[in-house]
């Protein structure tokens, strides 16, 4: 019986605290939404973090942020970290522009060892998706390898299309 009436005490005192915390929550919501807000108003789109496949316990990963400028062009700028992989293997990250005709142009950034990031910057005019992939960058053999997904980062909606 004792056991009985703690639980229900227990369940009584959590109700009462969810109860409580559900304006807290919708305060939280609403704080999310202007902080989303603030940051489509800069004219930045942040994305990441995207990751390599794993090597043993050690990944490359990727973020970084997306706009385009007042001539049009659609920038990707972002940081590479390449922590913990041994040292035949290097962050890779590959940024693919491409337009409405399915031209693609492909540029990328290496980071080898573990101090610190590779920054990034690339730029293309006649953009109508970006997307963005993590690999490794295999020395000894000079190839990419453990490559992870394809990461759509900006795409022109049908409304802005000319």
């Amino acid at each position: 019986m004792r056991r009985t009436t703690r639980t229900i005490l227990g369940l009584a005192a959590a109700t009462a605290v969810i109860a409580a915390g559900a304006p807290a929550f919708a305060s939280s919501a609403s704080a999310a939404t202007t902080a989303t807000a603030a940051t489509a108003a800069d004219g930045h789109d942040y994305w990441g973090y995207d990751y390599s496949k794993y090597y043993d316990d050690s990944r490359a990963k990727a973020k970084g942020s997306v706009w385009v400028d007042g001539a049009d062009r659609v920038h990707v700028q972002g940081r590479l970290y390449d922590k913990y992989s041994p040292v035949w293997l290097c962050g890779y990250v590959q940024v693919k522009f491409e337009n409405a005709d399915g031209d693609e142009s492909i540029s990328w950034a290496k980071k080898c060892g573990s101090s610190g990031y590779q920054p990034f910057h690339f730029w293309q005019d006649d953009v109508d998706n970006v997307q963005v992939r993590v690999c490794y960058w295999d020395n000894a053999h000079a190839k990419k390898t453990l490559c992870g997904k394809w990461d759509y980062v900006y795409e022109v909606d049908g409304d802005d299309e000319e």
